[in-house]
């Protein structure tokens, strides 16, 4: 008669021999670890599809949504279904820049914001860490120069892939970003 420590045991021998025999590596395939691009198709005008496939390692295949007149404000997002909008971005000309930063540096302040370079105007880039911004909780903003005009652009996702830096990341996408906004709108952005 078997006891209750001999079938423990044994299912559980059983299960370790399961294991070892599937002849699969259970390691997931690593994670895309190069750099962002200014690469197109572009979502929203701003983020480059082949730069957000490898800062997040979503590789499914999305649409956009766009909202506003886009000639001198906007806001886009690519949309996500259930699984909820993995990429927003907003952006504004005419807004004041200057309001729109300082609000939102008073609400992201405990996320513990990093500020942006020098060399793209005033901002910062931050992980909020919960449930912010319908899902999408990594987030960077920045209010630059470009021509006789100071815009602002904002980006937020949802998932930034393990092993890559979310704040680097979100510092050369806002990087592409303005590039893009210098070509959509005829100027040099730089800092303000």
């Amino acid at each position: 008669m078997i006891n209750r420590r001999q079938l423990v045991v044994s299912a559980l021998l059983t299960m370790v021999a399961v294991s070892s025999c599937s002849g699969g590596d259970s390691k997931a395939a690593p994670h895309d670890l190069r750099p962002v691009v200014d690469q197109p198709p572009y979502w929203c005008e701003f983020v480059s599809q082949e730069s957000y496939r490898r800062v997040s390692g979503d590789t499914r295949a999305y649409t956009e949504r766009k909202d506003g007149r886009w000639r001198d404000d906007g806001g886009c997002l690519v949309e996500g279904g259930k699984n909820g909008d993995p990429v927003g971005v907003w952006w504004s000309k005419i807004d004041d820049s200057v309001k729109r930063l300082e609000l939102t540096r008073e609400n992201w302040a405990m996320a513990k914001p990093t500020e942006l370079p020098a060399d793209l105007g005033e901002g910062f880039a931050a992980y909020a860490g919960n449930d912010m911004l319908g899902g999408r909780p990594y987030y960077v903003i920045s209010r630059f120069s470009c021509g006789d005009t100071d815009p602002w652009i904002r980006i937020d996702l949802k998932k930034v892939a393990e092993g890559r830096d979310a704040i680097k990341d979100l510092t050369e996408l806002m990087r592409v970003a303005q590039r893009r906004y210098g070509v959509l709108h005829d100027c040099d952005p730089g800092p303000i």
